[in-house]
This record gives C-alpha cells, structure tokens and sequence, in this order.
C-alpha cells in the first residue's frame, strides 16, 4: 500500500500528517508526499517526520486531482495494490491503515472511506461518508457536526466517501482511470466514486478507520469568499454534466435558481457580495465549459 500526501498550505499542517502515517501500524510500502508548487517543502523536513518518505515536486499548483494522479501513477508502477489519498491537514489515528486494508479486502472494493473527525470539535464529525443530492451545493456530507457514536459505528456501503482520507484499489484505478483532472480540487472524490460505482464496483465506510481533519486547511485563512466555493459550484455543473440525467438536472436547476438570490442578498446585507459573485461564476463557467482562472483564483 502508498499514501499519497499533497502539500500545499501549512507546513505545520504537513509535517503532522507525515508523522502520523510514519508511525502507523503497520506502515504503508510507501509514503510519497508532493510538493504541489509551493518550492517550500524540503527534504530534510520530509525525512526528520517520515523517514524514508519520498518526497516529490511538482513545478505549479496541480490540484487535489492533478497531483494526487502524478503520486498514483508513481505508486502502480512500484508495485502498490492500494493508494491512500490522505490531506495534508489530516492525521492518522492508531489502527487507522489496518482498518481500511481491512475492508478493502472484499469482493469488488473500488474505495474505503475513514469516519473523518473534526480537529477543532473532539468527539464531533467533520463527516462519514456522503450522498448526492443534486440540490445546489450536490452533496450531504453525512455525519458532519454529529457527535460520534452508534449511527456510524458500522461498516457500511455508501455512495461516496470523502478524499481527504479516501483508500482506493489498484483494481479499479485500472478500470475506471485516474481522478478526473478537470475537477482541479472539490467533488472530484464524489465523481471518482460515482464513476466506480457505475462500473459495478462498491464504496465502504469503515467504521473502525479514524482520521482527524481540520478542514480547508489551504483555503481557510482567505475568509468566507474564498475560491473553494467558486470551484464547488463549478464543479457540481461538471458532475451534472458527466452524471445527471433529466430529473437531476431539474432539481439541481431549481435549486440553484432559488438559493443564488438568497445567498445575494444575504450578503448584501452583510455589505460583501462576493460568495455570491463567486457561485454564480462558477455555476457559469461550469455550463459554459470554461478553463479554470487559477491565477485570478490564486491557486498557481
């Protein structure tokens, strides 16, 4: 088994993540951390909180898709029969790795998903797994605010689980390919899910596999109107656009229509209108098929 870690964000947050997947029982074959067009990550940090990880550059920002497909494509050919795509602002807890392999032994395991904890909130849920919803924001991240506890004390099959402690099979990146570049960052763990499902294969969430998460750790610091939710809105366009079938289309159009004006006019209220400016922009370019402004986004 690999982890593929991305960096881009806090180095603080990195370094966490390295050493709790460095000390995890077992340990993975493999530990490669990406440093996704930051040029800050070096390898004597690398080394001093993971030794023996792998520590790879890219030379721009490639996205949660882009770089965790450059970190993939490295693990199948040393060998790896599992990817863990694991944040940079995610740790491990003990037993966590054995949980999934666990799982991921199965008949027709495409992914296994953690139950995902909240860092700032102990005992809470950042979330467990998910659903579509094809309401404007897509998705319910099941379990997000709950305390833990016996509603997800169970191995269960979902429809998708979270990226950003997601364990999936070299069996299934065989057949249903990479995750899908076009989606940068956000939805692209729901699309990848989505897309292994209709190729006959299953999704778990492990109960037993936990992971604290703080969250939006590269994005957080820049304030409600930050790029993410530009690429939220787009990219649930894009997974319409892959995925959605007439009905789907009429509930996340109605959808979208009744909660933009909302959203407007919450945040004229508050005299900042620009989540609202960035959703529409991204609902926009979403339909349009239009490239992703990175630069204007600052993500390159």
């Amino acid at each position: 088994m690999a982890v593929s870690v991305l960096h881009w964000g806090a180095k603080a947050d990195t370094v966490c993540c390295l050493a709790s997947v460095a000390t995890s029982q077992p340990p993975p074959d493999w530990l490669f951390v990406l440093d996704n067009g930051t040029g800050a990550l070096a390898e004597a940090e690398v080394e001093a909180a993971a030794p023996g990880a792998v520590l790879l550059r890219a030379p721009e920002n490639l996205g949660f898709a882009g770089g965790h497909n450059l970190v993939i494509r490295r693990a199948l050919d040393a060998g790896a029969t599992h990817v863990l795509l694991l944040n940079n602002d995610a740790t491990l807890e003990p037993g966590c790795l054995a949980a999934l392999l666990r799982e991921s032994t199965a008949p027709r395991i495409a992914a296994v998903g953690a139950k995902v904890l909240a860092a700032d909130h102990p005992g809470t849920l950042w979330q467990a797994w998910g659903r579509v919803t094809w309401r404007a924001a897509l998705v319910e991240r099941v379990g997000r605010g709950a305390r833990d506890g016996p509603p997800f004390d169970a191995v269960r099959e979902v429809e998708w689980v979270p990226g950003c402690a997601m364990l999936l099979a070299r069996e299934a990146l065989e057949t249903v390919g990479p995750l899908d570049e076009r989606f940068f960052a956000y939805h692209e763990d729901v699309d990848w899910c989505a897309s292994a499902r209709a190729a006959g294969f299953r999704v778990l969430f492990a109960a037993e596999a936990r992971v604290v998460h703080r969250g939006e750790g590269s994005l957080a610091g820049r304030g409600p109107a930050n790029p993410a939710r530009y690429l939220s809105a787009r990219n649930t366009v894009l997974f319409a656009r892959k995925h959605g079938g007439p009905m789907q289309w009429l509930t996340l159009s109605a959808t979208i229509a009744a909660s933009l004006p909302v959203e407007a006019l919450r945040g004229w209220t508050r005299g900042d209108t620009g989540v609202a400016r960035l959703l529409w922009q991204g609902y926009r370019d979403g339909l349009l098929g239009r490239t992703l402004p990175l630069r204007a986004l600052g993500l390159r």
